[in-house]
């Protein structure tokens, strides 16, 4: 397989909003990482960030708290298809795992399916890399 760039991706991740007795909060998450194609494998590794913002009788507050990168590897006989979903407006690579357990450990992953959104500027890169999965 011919050596090709590592892909940034974004994943979606569900937040939060609650208002009650103490107030009103939003928890939200952002995603982002890249993919890399590593011989037999896809390399997965990202860093999340989480928004904190609330209001209460006594307190604004607005947090930001970042994590641990994150990582995994994916054998690449553990993937059925890939491809370029979502046209020019919202593109994403979406993989589909030949087993049911393929994507544990990836945030936002559903147990069969995981789509990882990307920029615009980098479709190219996601078909190339889409080609290159269904051809192993």
């Amino acid at each position: 397989m011919a050596t090709i760039d590592p892909l940034p991706f974004r994943l979606k991740l569900p937040g939060r909003d609650t208002v009650g007795f103490d107030g009103a909060w939003s928890i939200s998450y952002r995603l982002e990482g890249f993919l890399h194609l590593d011989g037999d494998t896809i390399k997965l590794e990202w860093a999340a960030t989480r928004w904190t913002q609330g209001l209460s009788f006594t307190s604004v507050k607005d947090e930001v708290d970042q994590s641990p990168i994150g990582s995994t590897e994916v054998p690449l006989s553990s993937i059925r298809r890939a491809r370029l979903r979502g046209g020019w407006w919202a593109p994403r690579l979406q993989l589909w795992a030949r087993h049911i357990d393929a994507f544990e450990g990836i945030p936002g992953a559903q147990p069969t399916t995981v789509s990882f959104r990307i920029d615009r500027r980098d479709r190219a890169l996601a078909a190339a890399i889409a080609a290159a999965l269904d051809a192993s």
